[in-house]
C-alpha cells in the first residue's frame, strides 16, 4: 500500500471515529436531557466525549507527522511484535475467563442468579469465540 493510500485510511479511520463520537455525545445529551431517571443517555455522552478526544488528537497527530502511518506498518509487520501481540491475547484471555469464574463464585454465594446466568453466558461466548476463531486461523494458516 503506498504511503499516500495508508495515510488517507488512517485519516478516514479517524474522521469516522470522531463523527461517532459526535453522534453519541450529541444523542446522548438530547436524550438525558428529556430522560432524567435513565443515566445510560450520559454514559453514552460520555463515550461519545472519548471518541471525539480520541480521534481528534489522532487526527493532530497525524497532520503534525505524516510518517508515521508508515513507522505504525513496519511495527505491526515486524515479527517479535507480532509474538508479543499474540502471547499478550492469550494471557488475557484466560485472565479474563479466570474473573469471569471469580465474578459467577461471588455471584452464586450472594444469590443473584439472573447475574450468575447473564456471566455464564458471556463465558460461553467469549470460549465458543475463541474456539471457533482457532479453527479458524489454523484452516487459514
Amino acid at each position: 500500500m503506498s504511503k499516500k493510500a495508508l495515510f488517507k485510511k488512517t485519516e478516514r479511520v479517524y474522521m469516522i471515529l470522531t463523527s461517532l463520537g459526535l453522534l453519541l455525545n450529541g444523542s446522548g445529551s438530547l436524550w438525558s436531557g428529556l430522560n432524567e431517571i435513565n443515566h445510560i443517555f450520559e454514559f453514552l455522552s460520555g463515550i461519545g466525549c472519548a471518541m471525539i478526544f480520541i480521534g481528534v488528537i489522532g487526527i493532530f497527530r497525524l497532520r503534525k507527522n505524516p510518517n508515521i502511518t508508515k513507522q505504525q506498518e513496519i511495527e505491526e509487520s515486524d515479527e517479535r511484535n507480532i509474538r508479543i501481540r499474540e502471547k499478550s491475547a492469550y494471557s488475557t484471555f484466560f485472565i479474563t475467563l479466570l474473573m469471569l469464574t471469580v465474578a459467577v463464585i461471588v455471584c452464586v454465594i450472594l444469590g443473584n442468579i439472573i447475574a450468575c446466568i447473564i456471566i455464564n453466558i458471556f463465558m460461553a461466548v467469549h470460549v465458543l469465540s475463541y474456539l471457533i476463531l482457532l479453527h479458524f486461523n489454523n484452516n487459514k494458516m
